[in-house]
């Protein structure tokens, strides 16, 4: 009777494990339903979806536009980050929890697809999303060249800045020919070099005082005038995403011409040592000596809320980000007119106080290329409606989902056709990052990629806060990639 016992309930503890792994509904295409007459996959009897992204007003948007043209298939949301859904998925996807689409970053197809979460886009919706989406988005969802997720929205760094200091601020020595009157009209003319750019800003100390110059407004932009420190140009530091275009003026690109060569890191290269040489100078300095940033401690303490969200109060003359600071400058455009802030009116736009553009040239005429990021959207291969779900892939990518993603989310669609977007033909701040999406290099969809970020950060804060000279500053970045490679068994497995 005990032996009995025993075996029930071993039996049932296996029955309540194996039933904690969710069964693959559809593995292939050839598991869904293609309706030919309405051109849209066969929705399953009591089909309900859940979409993972992290932004609630265009979750409602989606929502919105979703539920008029399928009312009876109902659509929630969830606020995860696109950052943490690869690890979310590991645990809620077979699990039953996760969402049936989901947003992402594009490096994270790689890992998610290896981990086996990821739903195949079958042929003739890759055929179609080849033709919506452009050519470089769409190839960044590939996986041994195979399509796994769906283009959303194109980002990458760009030079923002704001016409109102720029104007009032004189221009900067530069070899080149000059016939601008003030910063704004030689930033705009791309009449200074990048190194030029911070060898004048450093002579300035960085701050507006420094300048000589009457910043008009002053009394909207600061409570207290001490905060006039780092004023003229600041930007995320402390942030290997932003750092990357000072790495290549002399042609270094992570992990090979192609993106996808693990050996080829190569952080202790001789044009990474030049190009750190040349945008340093001798203004970059360290915390004991910087005359771009004097008195900053660490680099650690320039990070967003140091740089992109002072620019959004109107306290930094130029940064290096991404739509993402404009999307929220949008968010208080409302109220900065209804207050009468910088001078703004009724008949004021964005574009009349902040603009964007292409990074200024290095001074061995280089354009210096940014990551370029897309967000992109993923079917959970463990979704309960996998035709229900891949119906709100092709969704996600129609007309009207773009246009949200233009309007809600402020970013930039991955369309090709950009007449499909009323207004971003016309969009001047839009304009000026897609003129630097043209010098980019997208982030890599290889493993590796995974373990790039802090190296290529801390090549950076080895200079400035450890006080190391270039070269041993590369060493270590070197030192620290291989040391995270090794760790995590990815060495290892190259070398069997």
């Amino acid at each position: 009777m005990k032996r009995i016992s025993i075996l029930l309930l071993t039996l049932a503890f296996i029955f309540s494990m194996t039933g904690c792994k969710k069964n693959v509904t559809a593995k292939f295409a050839e598991d869904l339903t293609w309706d030919e007459t309405k051109q849209e996959y066969v929705f399953e009897k009591g089909a309900k979806l859940k979409l993972w992204t992290d932004n609630e007003a265009y979750a409602n948007k989606i929502i919105e536009i979703w539920s008029a043209k399928y009312p009876d298939v109902p659509l929630t949301w969830e606020n995860v980050g696109a950052a943490d859904v690869a690890n979310k998925m590991k645990l809620d996807g077979p699990a039953g929890l996760g969402a049936d689409v989901f947003y992402m970053p594009h490096n994270s197809v790689v890992d998610m697809r290896e981990a086996g979460l990821l739903f195949q886009i079958p042929e003739q919706d890759e055929q179609l999303f080849r033709e919506l989406m452009q050519d470089s988005a769409v190839d960044v969802t590939l996986y041994e060249d195979n399509m796994y997720a769906v283009p959303s929205s194109v980002e990458n760094i760009a030079l923002v800045y704001n016409k109102q200091i720029l104007a009032a601020l004189p221009t900067l020595p530069t070899v080149l020919p000059l016939t601008a009157t003030n910063l704004l009209e030689q930033i705009e003319r791309d009449e200074i070099y990048l190194e030029e750019l911070f060898d004048g800003v450093a002579s300035w100390g960085n701050s507006f005082a420094g300048t000589g110059a009457e910043i008009p407004y002053m009394q909207d932009r600061f409570e207290d005038q001490a905060e006039d420190k780092h004023t003229v140009l600041a930007w995320q530091l402390y942030d290997a995403y932003h750092n990357y275009f000072l790495l290549t003026r002399d042609g270094y690109r992570v992990f090979g011409e192609n993106n996808n060569d693990p050996t080829k890191f190569d952080i202790t290269s001789p044009q990474v040592t030049s190009s750190i040489q040349s945008v340093t100078g001798d203004w970059y300095g360290n915390r004991d000596g910087s005359r771009l940033f004097p008195g900053l401690a660490t680099i650690q303490d320039m990070t967003w809320d140091q740089a992109p969200a002072r620019f959004q109060k109107g306290q930094i003359g130029i940064t290096f980000s991404g739509p993402w600071v404009i999307a929220d400058m949008k968010k208080n455009f409302e109220e900065w007119i209804a207050e009468g802030k910088f001078g703004l009116t009724q008949d004021s736009k964005l574009s009349d106080i902040v603009g964007a553009k292409k990074l200024p040239r290095f001074n061995n005429g280089a354009q210096p290329v940014t990551f370029s990021g897309v967000q992109v959207t993923g079917m959970n291969i463990y979704t309960d409606y996998p035709n229900a779900a891949m119906n709100l892939m092709r969704f996600l990518a129609s007309d009207e989902a773009m246009n949200a993603v233009y309007n809600v989310l402020g970013k930039i669609p991955a369309v090709k056709n950009s007449d499909s977007i009323p207004g971003l033909n016309e969009d001047e701040i839009s304009q000026g990052f897609l003129e630097q999406a043209a010098y980019s290099h997208a982030m890599p969809v290889i493993q590796e990629g995974n373990y790039m970020w802090d190296p290529l950060r801390d090549v950076w804060t080895n200079i400035f806060d450890e006080k190391m000279s270039i070269e041993d500053a590369q060493a270590k970045s070197e030192e620290d990639y291989q040391s995270t490679l090794k760790n995590s068994g990815r060495q290892e497995q190259e070398q069997e």
